[in-house]
């Protein structure tokens, strides 16, 4: 093998993040011709986006996927990357290499070089339960796709001595819904599942009525928990709470309730105990975008990357950051939707891919 061909390469899009939107935009790139490596954190950080963590309860809103869960969707977009193999192509007498590398790495930084190409680096071994990073490694890449999503905030609840055992074998089953009786993340995507039943929904401030809104869709009986914290509502809000006949439990909760598999209800710290039919939680999010730390990204309310209509990350001042694209979940203002997820991934891939052509549009003389 010749000296060239063992020196690493310079993909022509990195993209960070495995999900729906990642694998999309990895795909939409390859398609185009482009060398994609694309970075799976799941095996290395642990963590799974909300579509893995939908479990049993099947997935209704993916397209071309139709009624697969968490864990069946997540193979199929392994299985579709797969599709798209690393290969060497022949093009006006040169050789160059198309498809996807995909690699278990979680991303640690990432900053542009002289050259103008970006490096990452990314842990290749799994964090300890510090978080401290082992081992690592880095690549090279042209542009860059940030589809690496968020972390859902959760509940301080604490659970007594008697139900740890039970707690610690079920705690991602409650947390995730592994079944229709879990906690559940999104009103869109799981309210169906409680039609006309009480649903239980925790947090605190004038965010948490976008919740209550979009649980009336499925229902009318409805708690607002806070957990020990004053409900931080201003007036109107309050006001539209009580006009609209949701109740607000101000009381700290102290343990969950279940049985096997199933979150009944939550134990409240003065001993009374709340059944519900659906459990619904938003304490905020923090976005998976630590290693952005050079770039001066720009973000939205909600701390997610605020980017253009083609998607290309903004800075500070509004101004579009070269070679820098995101999609899905860590867009400020999209829909936290697997079909969105898909939308802004093309988008994204495609504008990256695009990013690279040689050829520049002609200058058009304007119309005297």
């Amino acid at each position: 093998m010749a000296a060239a061909d063992r020196s690493p390469p310079i993909y022509d899009v990195l993209v960070i993040g495995a999900g729906p939107a990642g694998t999309q935009a990895a795909v939409s790139a390859a398609h185009q011709m482009r060398h994609v490596l694309l970075l799976d954190a799941g095996p290395i950080s642990r963590r799974r986006g909300r579509a893995y963590w939908s479990k049993t309860v099947q997935i209704m809103d993916a397209p071309v996927f139709p009624g697969v869960t968490g864990p069946q969707f997540a193979k199929a977009l392994q299985a579709w990357a797969a599709a798209q193999p690393e290969r060497r192509v022949r093009m006006g007498g040169r050789e160059r290499c198309t498809g996807i590398c995909r690699a278990a790495g979680h991303a640690l930084d990432l900053e542009r070089l002289d050259d103008g190409t970006f490096r990452v680096t990314y842990a290749t071994e799994p964090l300890d339960r510090e978080g401290r990073v082992g081992a690592s490694s880095t690549a090279r890449g042209r542009t860059v796709v940030v589809a690496s999503g968020f972390e859902d905030g959760w509940p301080d609840i604490e659970v007594d001595e008697t139900a740890l055992r039970m707690y610690r074998k079920f705690q991602v089953v409650y947390r995730y819904a592994g079944n229709r009786r879990g906690w559940h993340v999104c009103i869109r995507c799981d309210g169906h599942l409680h039609v006309d039943q009480h649903l239980a929904i925790l947090g605190a401030g004038d965010y948490i009525f976008d919740v209550v809104q979009g649980a009336q869709d499925f229902t009318d009986r409805i708690t607002v928990l806070t957990n020990g914290r004053p409900h931080g509502m201003s007036p109107p809000v309050r006001a539209a709470l009580r006009e609209r006949g949701a109740a607000l439990e101000e009381g700290r909760i102290a343990a969950h309730v279940g049985k096997g598999l199933d979150l009944l209800g939550l134990r409240m710290a003065d001993g009374r105990e709340l059944f519900f039919d659906g459990f619904f939680v938003d304490e905020g999010l923090t976005a998976n975008d630590a290693f952005l730390h050079r770039f001066d990204a720009a973000r939205g309310a909600d701390g997610l990357l605020r980017c253009t209509a083609d998607h290309q990350l903004l800075d500070s001042s509004g101004q579009p950051l070269d070679g820098l694209w995101a999609a899905g979940d860590i867009v400020s203002g999209e829909r936290n939707l697997i079909a969105s997820a898909f939308a802004s991934g093309q988008d994204a891939g495609l504008e990256a891919s695009d990013s690279l052509r040689r050829w520049a549009p002609p200058r058009r003389e304007a119309p005297h």
